[in-house]
């Protein structure tokens, strides 16, 4: 029987298309379409968290992940083990627990900075840092290991001098007790010394006006980046100029071009041969005097050492002040390895107890929930046969770290808990994964194996220095909010805002610094 081109169509001659059971047909049909649009690549099966299955779109999903990020992991964590997707903060993710973090460890297909440039905003007017950051010339990594980590024994004095200078303009010594907002003033701190450190320029690196915008981009870029999370990617970059902190963030980074200006001239106008020690001279022979990309190093620069490090120094603080002992050894400590001999490489290396300090307090209060964000270039297949596709984004659990299942005692802040494993008769051998700096399975802040942070080293020398003139000048008390030391925001971990410390200067048992400035 052949195709009758007329009886076809008087079949559908009569077809409603205002019916309902159209209507309800094409939406059936269109909803069928975008959900296998968004379905997720899940070869190996894993179980997967985020919508369900009677909500449309990921708002839900994402405001879950928000208000309780760690109760979240912790609870899949137990109900579906080692590996398992999560819908975060715009798109789903491969969590994974700290058993596989050996597996990653030198895994160069997964990525950590391809990830990196998912999650930043570089394509945003204001965020030109951001691009920095990710950008495939590898820069800020090779000022890293090329100049801090390679001629780190020559930043010890300056990080000694700009330490001292930053705590008498921050909490002066005054002898009458004060109080200041920890957070806000340890901030300072760091913006000062960190101003020294990465540009060594007399004529500008105490510029007030200087720290205070590089530290005031820092901590904008975070609110403006949250502000963008409202928005898919392709629409971020026209949305930007219509959201208030994206819009401060942009006259401020206009505003830091403007007070580099000088420096890039002076920069231009020098010529530098052999390697270059300093930040700075290496960034200049690095962009081989593009000077107009400046700018946005340097506040990259100030990205990856302000956040994290006056973080940690701020948990440091309110974590160990109020147990007298603790502060009483930590003293004696300092007077007797840094008394004797300065600040120098030994004298650094011998401050157990406070490397120690340091250790717990970032296992205790980690950047974030999630770590060693990484993505996957390629397809991964590892070796228990769990299948990573191509393009998939990954990331660790740090809950098992909080919590008695690897650390005795672990949801306890316990400052001698390193300093104590490195005395047992057996542990020579691992001794060094006591180490502040170290990583390993069981404590990855720093990541881990090849793509670990570089910049660790550095962050050692420069927490146990300003803390040993913390300690040693100034007698502490900190008033704790409420809510708590700290707060969770979404999967970062936050110290709060509203913590109080009740400063009184103390005379040192002898001077770190010979000369003052």
């Amino acid at each position: 029987m052949g195709f009758n081109l007329q009886d076809t169509i008087s079949k559908y001659q009569h077809f409603d298309l205002s019916s309902p059971y159209v209507t309800y047909g094409i939406v059936i049909v269109a909803l069928c379409y975008w959900w296998k649009f968004t379905e997720l690549n899940n070869p190996s099966g894993l179980p997967v968290v985020g919508r369900r299955w009677y909500e449309l779109g990921y708002g839900k999903a994402k405001q879950r992940f928000r208000d309780d990020c760690l109760g979240t992991v912790r609870s899949c964590m137990r109900k579906y083990g080692d590996a398992f997707f999560l819908y975060t903060d715009g798109s789903y993710r491969l969590i994974l627990s700290h058993n596989y973090v050996e597996m990653l460890r030198n895994e160069k297909r997964l990525d950590f900075i391809a990830a990196l440039a998912d999650k930043l905003d570089s394509g945003v007017h204001g965020f030109e840092p951001m691009a920095s950051m990710t950008s495939d010339k590898k820069i800020l990594h090779a000022v890293t290991k090329n100049s801090l980590n390679r001629y780190l024994g020559t930043f010890v004095e300056t990080l000694n001098e700009e330490s001292d200078f930053a705590l008498r303009q921050i909490w002066t010594d005054k002898p009458d007790g004060q109080e200041f907002m920890l957070k806000d003033s340890v901030w300072r701190m760091f913006a000062q010394i960190m101003s020294r450190t990465f540009i060594n320029d007399k004529d500008f690196y105490r510029n007030p006006e200087w720290v205070n915008a590089s530290s005031e981009y820092v901590e904008l870029s975070a609110l403006a980046g949250y502000e963008l999370r409202a928005f898919p990617q392709w629409a971020k970059r026209f949305a930007a100029p219509f959201l208030p902190n994206c819009r401060k963030l942009q006259s401020l980074y206009r505003h830091i071009n403007a007070l580099l200006e000088p420096l890039k001239k002076k920069l231009d106008g020098q010529t530098l041969e052999g390697d270059a020690k300093n930040p700075l001279d290496y960034l200049h022979q690095k962009l081989e005097g593009k000077s107009d990309e400046l700018a946005s190093m340097l506040i990259a620069l100030c990205l990856v050492s302000y956040d994290g490090g006056a973080e940690l120094f701020t948990n440091v603080l309110h974590s160990i002040w109020g147990n007298d002992q603790l502060i009483n050894d930590l003293r004696s400590e300092i007077v007797n390895e840094v008394g004797k001999e300065g600040f120098n490489r030994n004298s650094l290396q011998n401050l157990v107890l406070m490397d120690s300090v340091l250790k717990e307090t970032q296992r205790m209060h980690p950047e974030s929930v999630l770590l060693m964000q990484r993505k996957a270039l390629e397809e991964v297949v590892f070796p228990d046969g769990l299948i990573i596709p191509k393009g998939t984004t990954i990331m660790v659990s740090t809950c098992d770290v909080l919590d008695d299942s690897i650390w005795p005692n672990g949801d306890k802040f316990d400052g001698y808990r390193y300093f104590n494993l490195r005395q047992k008769p057996d542990s020579s051998v691992n001794s060094a994964s006591y180490n502040f700096t170290s990583t390993s399975p069981h404590h990855f802040s720093f990541g881990h194996g090849s793509q670990a942070c570089p910049g660790r080293f550095f962050a050692s020398y420069m927490q146990k220095i300003l803390l040993c003139h913390v300690v040693l000048k100034y007698d502490l008390s900190v008033t704790i909010p409420e809510e708590g030391a700290w707060f969770q925001r979404a999967h970062t971990h936050v110290a709060h805002p509203g913590l109080k410390a009740h400063v009184t200067r103390r005379n040192e048992e002898f001077q770190l610094l010979k000369n003052d400035l």
